[in-house]
């Protein structure tokens, strides 16, 4: 099967996506350490579970992006090596 996939597309979304994300965690580890800190007590335990559980969902979303974003820039590099090897092989005769 032949599938055509526009890597640039799927590259540059989960780049965003992650960046967006990763903020989202940090201003909600920020708020949820200075919460446990001072005892502010801020969300009730069914929303804090909610909040919880959406932490940990960007977690996993952001780390599959990372993970996408290697894939993709890992097969780059290795199509652009063997362009290069072929080059210089045509070079050589």
């Amino acid at each position: 099967m032949n599938l055509k996939l526009n890597l640039k597309k799927i590259e540059k979304t989960c780049i965003v996506l992650s960046f967006i994300f990763v903020l989202l965690l940090s201003l909600l580890g920020i708020i949820a350490i200075a919460d446990g800190l001072f005892k502010w007590d801020i969300l009730p335990d069914n929303l804090q579970k909610i909040a919880t559980l959406a932490m940990l969902t960007m977690g996993v979303v952001v780390f599959s992006s990372f993970l996408i974003s290697l894939m993709i820039n890992l097969s780059r590099i290795s199509a652009n090596l063997e362009s290069i090897a072929e080059n210089m092989d045509e070079l050589k005769k």
